[in-house]
């Protein structure tokens, strides 16, 4: 028997890593600073980011989320960004294996069962679905499950289709700069034409593809949240 680690465990561990030292290091500089000076460098840029999360939930969600739900949403940002431009620094982007996508989909869809009964309550969560009436329990069913299938596969469908392309892409080249260079009687040249067509794709693959579907990840939890909260239900 073999134990089989996959690749994309490394990338995620590097990932983390890094996400956890930069987090000391900010609030080892925030708890340092002076209130009353002007903030500058990593604390300012922690400020803003905190301040970008908790708008996004205010506008997005509700005022009783904010503190509640800003920390996961930042966590997302900031792990699925790093996550989906992992390729550029020669690691396998988690986002390309299912499983992770997978996992990550799934705790956002936990976090919107457990707020849908923490704030409508168990029994009006149930009789959820039966609405309108009880044959519609199937349909009602699979639209819960819904946002688990496709927050996953969209994520890891986009993320893997970029990777393919960009591999098709250092393949053709390289098989053009060999072809090219032949004809001279020369070998093993580096893909000169991958080092010309590949950046701007990267640019578009990694970066903003990457960005994009970050963005929409972390909108869809924060709509799927919203959309199952009580909406007379005050807020202190």
């Amino acid at each position: 028997m073999h134990l089989y680690v996959q690749k994309e465990l490394f990338s995620m561990t590097v990932v983390a890593l890094f996400i956890i030292v930069l987090s000391v290091y900010a609030g080892h500089k925030i708890k340092k600073a002076d209130p009353l000076a002007k903030e500058k460098g990593i604390v300012l840029l922690a400020l803003w980011f905190v301040e970008l999360m908790d708008n996004s939930v205010l506008n997005t969600v509700r005022k009783d989320y904010v503190k509640r739900l800003s920390p996961y949403i930042g966590t997302l940002v900031l792990f699925l960004f790093l996550c989906n431009i992992s390729g550029l620094f020669g690691l396998n982007a988690p986002t390309m294996n299912y499983s992770v996508t997978l996992t990550m989909a799934f705790i956002t869809w936990f976090m919107i069962q457990y707020n849908a009964i923490r704030d409508n309550g168990i029994k009006a969560y149930l009789h959820g679905f039966i609405e309108p009436i009880v044959p519609f329990i199937v349909p009602n069913f699979f639209g819960k499950i819904a946002p688990l299938i496709s927050m996953s596969i969209r994520l890891f469908g986009n993320i893997l289709s970029g990777s393919i392309i960009m591999t098709l892409v250092y393949t053709a080249t390289g098989g053009l700069t060999d072809l090219v260079f032949s004809l001279f009687g020369l070998s093993g040249v580096p893909n000169i034409f991958g080092m010309i067509f590949a950046p701007p794709l990267h640019a578009y693959f990694d970066v903003f593809a990457g960005f994009i579907q970050m963005f929409i990840f972390i909108s869809l939890t924060q709509v799927f949240i919203s959309n199952e909260l009580n909406e007379d239900k005050e807020v202190s």
